[in-house]
């Protein structure tokens, strides 16, 4: 329905979309590895993890606000999610 819609009045809705795959939860979740796991105490995996994942959200945020930036001219931006 909305494709038709939007295929009626392909000028009148200028929208853009962030890829999902780079705002997907998956790409700022650390998984510790085996190597990792025997190497590293309980404590200092919970800070490696804090760490990676914080300098990954900031990388997910620079690509937002790129994003939001390209794309001021824009009435939409969508961001779309829960999706395998």
């Amino acid at each position: 329905m909305q494709y038709h819609d939007v295929s009626k009045t392909p000028e009148q809705f200028k929208t853009a979309f962030l890829d999902p795959l780079k705002i997907a939860q998956e790409t700022f979740t650390y998984k510790p590895t085996a190597e990792d796991k025997a190497k590293l105490s309980a404590e200092e995996q919970l800070s490696k993890k804090k760490t990676k994942e914080d300098e990954k959200k900031t990388e997910i945020i620079d690509y937002i606000t790129r994003v939001f930036l390209i794309s001021q001219d824009k009435n939409l931006i969508c961001a779309p999610y829960c999706f395998a």
